[in-house]
């Protein structure tokens, strides 16, 4: 780890070096920024992730990215190379469609790309697509295929008082071209517009530690959530009492950990060197 102030000595405690890791009996991993990057897979992902199934590790990869449907993560997962079950996902999505069952929802008028449409209907609710059909809340997404007219009627919608949720608050998406506007981009807009702010899901909200936790079927100080996220992959971490890993691989970089209020237990330059720490422990062969 090298320093940031020219010195020769780590800046960083001895806790972010892996002691961490020695009761971890499960874990969660981000997508986007920390197994993959676009269509690339990022070093270390595929060998790790084969050692965990081969060794029988209980893992599940988590993100908040909502622009895609369960389906189709799992072809790319696949295509990749990688171990991917319906179970071992969790999306923002999944929780969404929890927290509207919670909350007696059916109607949402979705900002959302035409799959994750499809998604919902598949689980029984009546997404609003006519201007002329009357929604009974507004669910943001990170829509990839976002208009100005969707951008206008959620904002009526929203400036009418309709309950109004947003699957994540992640501001950006990592790509390899740079960062793309991401949902929490678009709650910013709309706060501008409407002066709302949404109900927000996903990481780091507890709903999403709770999912990985039932999930993986292990206590919260067994599992290390792995992300590249300070704001929400390492703050749900923390505040859950999951071992909170850093990849700097994606969105966070050395250089954000100083001014961070939410600090990692563990930092790795990628999942390689995350593999070897878990071979150092005992916990892979």
């Amino acid at each position: 780890m090298r320093p940031t102030d020219g010195s020769t000595q780590d800046p960083m405690p001895a806790a972010h070096t892996g002691g961490h890791l020695a009761a971890v009996t499960g874990l969660a991993f981000d997508l986007d920024g920390t197994v993959y990057l676009g269509e690339r897979l990022l070093p270390g992902s595929l060998d790790l992730l084969d050692a965990l199934a081969s060794a029988g590790l209980p893992f599940l990869f988590a993100t908040n990215n909502s622009s895609k449907s369960a389906e189709e993560y799992l072809e790319r997962l696949r295509a990749m190379g990688l171990p991917a079950e319906r179970e071992r996902l969790l999306t923002s999505n999944d929780v969404a469609i929890a927290r509207l069952r919670e909350l007696g929802l059916q109607r949402p008028y979705l900002v959302a790309t035409p799959t994750v449409v499809a998604t919902y209907r598949s689980h029984g609710f009546a997404p609003v697509e006519d201007d002329a059909d009357a929604p009974d809340c507004v669910l943001l997404t990170f829509d990839t295929t976002l208009t100005y007219a969707k951008l206008r009627r959620a904002s009526d919608l929203v400036r009418a008082g309709l309950p109004y949720l947003a699957t994540h608050p992640d501001t950006v998406c990592p790509t390899p071209e740079g960062p793309i506007p991401d949902c929490g981009a678009f709650i910013a807009l709309l706060a501008e517009a409407t002066g709302a702010r949404p109900e927000v899901l996903g990481k780091p909200q507890p709903s999403m530690a709770v999912a990985i936790e039932a999930r993986l079927g292990l206590p919260a100080d067994r599992i290390a959530f792995v992300g590249d996220r300070l704001y929400t992959d390492v703050r749900m971490a923390v505040e859950h009492g999951f071992v909170a890993v850093l990849t700097l691989t994606g969105e966070a970089q050395r250089g954000d950990l100083p001014t961070s209020p939410h600090q990692p237990d563990v930092i790795v330059a990628s999942l390689a060197e995350l593999h070897a720490l878990l071979r150092g422990h005992g916990t892979l062969p």
